[in-house]
């Protein structure tokens, strides 16, 4: 098993160094750098997207052990990998609705994602602290009022 850790992480490092790589060939290719202005956005874009889906794809066996948190994991960088195949298609009806689809997934993890945050917040206190709420209050008074209140 050490072995097996080992690879994945050995290749999740070696996708990760490319995925970062693409994107700072895509900056420089914006940027007008030499020769990088001749190669296609969508072949640095597509690169970077799928060399980082995958690299978060590899990691997940190693980092992940409830099952929840690697469907979403993997849900995410699965999105990003399909995300970064649509860049390598022709514009046509199926790349367009692949598109769509990848901005489904995307906002269907943010959703995901958001609800666990909120049933957290909501498993750790079904009352707010007092005393933050009374640092927020006198927080916002003094930002958003003007200087000696409404004089009312």
């Amino acid at each position: 098993m050490a072995k097996v850790n080992w690879f994945l992480r050995s290749m999740t490092i070696i996708l990760v160094v490319l995925a970062v790589a693409s994107i700072v060939a895509l900056l420089a290719k914006d940027a007008g750098v030499g020769p990088l202005r001749r190669l296609p956005v969508h072949v640095l874009s597509g690169a970077a997207l799928l060399l980082a889906g995958g690299a978060s794809l590899l990691i997940q066996p190693i980092t992940c052990l409830q099952a929840k948190k690697f469907l979403k994991n993997a849900l995410l960088a699965a999105t990003f990998i399909l995300w970064g195949a649509v860049q390598f298609m022709p514009q046509n009806v199926l790349s367009m609705r692949l598109g769509d689809f990848v901005v489904a997934l995307f906002v269907v993890d943010l959703v995901w994602a958001t609800l666990i945050a909120v049933n957290r917040q909501g498993a750790r206190a079904a009352q707010p602290d007092p005393a933050k709420c009374h640092k927020l209050e006198s927080v916002l008074r003094k930002s958003l009022l003007p200087p000696g209140g409404l004089g009312l």
